[in-house]
């Protein structure tokens, strides 16, 4: 036995296994954390995609006969971005502005007067909470885009 003991000092094998165990539980929260973060940008993304496909739904949607952009009901927008974002319509926020000459006015519903340039714009705006299965607490994620409708 006492031939046996200075041989085990001197003994360097199992050192890296010894080593790993230090590193490994640093290794896994920082893996943990990347797939975080890599969750959240995607659902970030998503959200930001559900926008432009609403947006893209005012453009292709065929004009009304006899309407002007003041009687279009965007109700449908509301019904697709939360459709496509996966949220209920009471986190999706439409607004709708009129600008004159590129000053907006208090009314959406006027109009212009005179040759002043009218343009007539639709935002559409998306709030979504996001919960981590590791680190992040609950992050509030919003995505908005506008289109020119006139």
């Amino acid at each position: 036995m006492r031939l046996r003991l200075p041989s085990l000092g001197r003994d360097e094998r199992g050192t890296s296994l010894i080593e790993f165990g230090f590193v490994a539980p640093f290794l896994a929260m920082l893996a943990m954390g990347v797939i975080d973060l890599s969750r959240g940008l995607a659902e970030r993304f998503a959200l930001q995609q559900a926008v432009n496909r609403s947006l893209e739904l005012v453009q292709a949607r065929p004009a009304i006969a006899g309407a002007t952009s003041t009687d279009l009901d965007y109700s449908f927008v509301k019904t697709e971005a939360a459709s496509a974002a996966g949220v209920p319509q009471s986190q999706v926020t439409l607004t709708r502005w009129l600008e004159c000459d590129g000053v907006e006015q208090a009314s959406v519903t006027g109009a212009c007067t005179g040759t002043a340039d009218t343009a007539r714009y639709l935002r559409v705006h998306i709030t979504k909470n996001f919960q981590g299965d590791f680190y992040f607490s609950t992050i509030r994620m919003t995505a908005s885009g506008a289109l020119r409708t006139q």
